[in-house]
C-alpha cells in the first residue's frame, strides 16, 4: 500500500501542474493578461489565509491514522469529524462575509485595473470568496482519505475532478463567455460538485468502520486543540517565510528583477514535486506505527523513505544547479531570462536539496505529535532570516535571496535532526545523516559536476552529458544501495491491475 500511495501521490501532484501549464496560454488568450492576473492575485490571497484551517486537516489525518484499526475508537473518530464539519462550516460562512465586505475596498483601493471595471472586480472578489468558502471543508475530507491511507483513491478522484474542472473552464470561456466572471462562476459551480464527491468518499470510509451515533461533541476538539493549534501556528510562520523573499524583492528591486526571480523560483519549487509524494504517504504510516509502538518497523520505514527522497531529490537538485542556464533556456526560450535567472536558480537548487532532505524527519515529528520543534525553528528563523535576506537582496540582488535560503536550509538540516532524534528514534540519527542523505548529495553532486565539466570542454549537447551522468548515478546507487533495485522492481508492480504481468 505504501508504494502505491507514493506513486499515486506523485501522479496526483504532477498532473495538475502539467494541466495548468497546458491551460495557462488558453486562459491568457481568451481572458487576457489582466483578468488572468486577477486569478493569480486570488491564488496568492488563498495561500495567505490558509492558516484559518487551524491545523484541523493535519489533525484529521493523524487521528484517522491512529484510530482506524481500533474498533473501540470508531465512534470517537466519527464524532470528531462531525464536530470538525461544524467548525469548517462556520469558517466558510466567515470567509463569505469577509470577502463580501472587503470587495468594495479591494476593487476600488487595492486592485488597479485598466480594462476591467470596478464592478466586475467586486463581483469577481465576491464569487471567488464564495468558491473558497465552498472548497474550504475539502481539506477535512482529504485528511480522512489520507489518514485512512486511501491515497490512490483520493488521487484518482483529484485527477478526474481537476481535469473536469480545467476542461470545463476552457469550454465555458471559449463557447459561453470570454469573461473572468464566467470563469469564476464555473469554478464555483464545480466546487460544489467536488465538495459533494469528497464528502461522500470520506464518510463512506468512516461508516465502513461500523460505528454508530456520530454526533457533535466539542469536548473532543479540546483533546486535539493543542496539536491543531501548534500546526496552525507553524503553518502561519511557514507561510510568512515562504512569501518573505518575494515581498522584499518587490519592494527593493525593479519589477523586471521580480520577473527573473519568479521564473527561477517556479523552477525551484518544481523540485518539491519529487519529495512531497513520499512525505504524504509517510504521515499516516508513521502515525499508525507509533500508535502500535512498533519501533523496529518505524525505523525501517523511516530510513527507506528518507533514502528514497534523497535518491530522487539529490540528482534533480544537482542537475538544476549545474545546468540551470540550459534548463531555463529550453523552458523559457529567452536567453535574457536564462542569463539573469540562472545564477539564482543554481543557488536555490542547493537550498532545495537540504530542505527536501528534511521532509521525512518533519513528517515523523508531526506523526509523533512533536510540533514544538518546527514551531520554534520557524519562529526563530523568521526573526533571523528577515534582516539577513534584506541585507543580501540589497547588496546582491535576487541571488541574495537564494543565498539566504541556502543559509536557512543548511542550518535547518544541521540543527533540527539533532533535537528531534533525542525524542524519537534516538539511535537512528547517524544513519540518517550519513547513509540516508549526505551520501546521495555527495554522489550526485560529484557525478553531475563531472558531467558539467565534460560538457564545458566538449562541444556536444548538454542532454548527452546529462543522460550519461544520470546513468552513472543510477549504476552507483544500485551498487552501493541494493535496496533500490528491489524498490524499483516493486514500484513497477505497485498497482493491483499490473499484477497479472508478473505471472508467466
Amino acid at each position: 500500500m505504501l508504494r502505491s500511495n507514493i506513486i499515486a501521490n506523485f501522479i496526483g501532484r504532477v498532473w495538475p501542474s502539467l494541466l495548468n501549464i497546458i491551460l495557462v496560454p488558453v486562459y491568457l488568450h481568451f481572458l487576457g493578461v489582466e483578468a488572468y492576473g486577477l486569478v493569480g492575485f486570488f491564488v496568492s490571497l488563498q495561500a495567505l489565509i490558509s492558516f484559518l484551517d487551524l491545523g484541523l486537516s493535519t489533525t484529521t489525518n493523524r487521528e484517522v491514522a491512529l484510530d482506524l484499526n481500533k474498533p473501540e475508537n470508531t465512534r470517537k473518530i466519527q464524532t470528531l469529524i462531525r464536530t470538525f464539519e461544524i467548525i469548517y462550516g462556520s469558517v466558510s460562512i466567515i470567509i463569505v462575509f469577509c470577502f463580501y465586505f472587503a470587495s468594495y475596498w479591494l476593487s476600488s483601493d487595492w486592485i488597479t485595473t485598466e480594462n476591467l471595471t470596478a464592478d466586475t472586480v467586486r463581483l469577481a472578489v465576491i464569487t471567488f470568496g464564495a468558491t473558497l468558502a465552498v472548497r474550504w471543508p475539502m481539506a477535512l475530507y482529504i485528511g480522512v482519505l489520507q489518514g485512512a491511507e486511501r491515497q490512490v483513491y483520493y488521487n484518482f478522484l483529484s485527477i478526474v475532478m481537476t481535469t473536469a474542472r480545467g476542461t470545463g473552464s476552457v469550454l465555458v470561456i471559449i463557447y459561453l463567455s470570454q469573461t473572468i466572471l464566467a470563469y469564476l462562476l464555473w469554478n464555483l459551480l464545480f466546487a460544489l460538485v467536488e465538495l459533494i464527491v469528497m464528502r461522500s468518499a470520506a464518510w463512506t470510509i468512516l461508516r465502513s468502520m461500523r460505528g454508530k451515533g456520530a454526533r457533535v461533541d466539542f469536548s473532543l476538539f479540546k483533546l486535539v486543540l493543542r496539536f491543531s493549534a501548534s500546526v496552525s501556528l507553524n503553518s502561519l510562520f511557514a507561510a510568512f517565510l515562504k512569501q518573505l523573499d518575494r515581498v522584499l524583492i518587490s519592494s527593493l528591486l525593479s519589477l523586471r528583477q521580480v520577473g527573473y526571480y519568479t521564473t527561477a523560483n517556479t523552477a525551484y519549487m518544481a523540485i518539491s514535486l519529487f519529495a512531497t509524494p513520499f512525505s504524504s504517504a509517510a504521515f499516516p504510516r508513521f502515525a499508525s506505527l507509533i500508535a502500535d509502538q512498533n519501533h523496529e518497523a518505524l525505523a525501517a520505514t523511516y530510513h527507506k523513505l528518507a533514502k528514497s527522497v534523497s535518491f530522487v531529490v539529490a540528482p534533480v537538485s544537482s542537475i538544476m544547479y549545474f545546468y540551470s542556464y540550459d534548463i531555463l533556456l529550453i523552458w523559457t526560450r529567452s536567453s535574457d531570462v536564462a542569463i539573469n535567472s540562472a545564477p539564482t536558480l543554481s543557488v536555490l537548487s542547493i537550498a532545495a536539496m537540504f530542505n527536501l532532505m528534511m521532509y521525512i524527519p518533519y513528517v515523523l515529528q508531526l506523526a509523533a505529535g512533536i510540533t514544538w520543534i518546527a514551531l520554534w525553528n520557524n519562529a526563530i528563523s523568521l526573526v533571523v532570516l528577515l534582516p539577513l535576506m534584506y541585507y543580501l537582496i540589497h547588496r546582491h540582488g535576487i541571488a541574495g535571496a537564494g543565498v539566504a535560503w541556502v543559509f536557512f536550509n543548511i542550518t535547518y538540516y544541521l540543527i533540527v535532526p539533532q533535537v528531534m532524534h533525542r525524542y524519537i528514534l534516538q539511535k537512528e540519527k547517524l544513519d540518517w545523516i550519513f547513509k540516508d542523505t549526505l551520501s546521495f548529495m555527495f554522489i550526485s553532486f560529484s557525478i553531475f559536476g563531472l558531467s558539467y565539466w565534460l560538457k564545458s570542454n566538449f562541444n556536444y549537447s548538454f542532454i548527452i552529458f546529462l543522460c550519461l551522468g544520470g546513468m552513472f548515478y543510477l549504476v552507483i546507487c544500485l551498487t552501493v544501495y541494493p535496496l533500490f533495485f528491489f524498490l524499483l522492481k516493486d514500484f513497477m508492480f505497485a498497482f493491483p491491475w499490473i499484477e497479472k504481468f508478473k505471472k508467466p
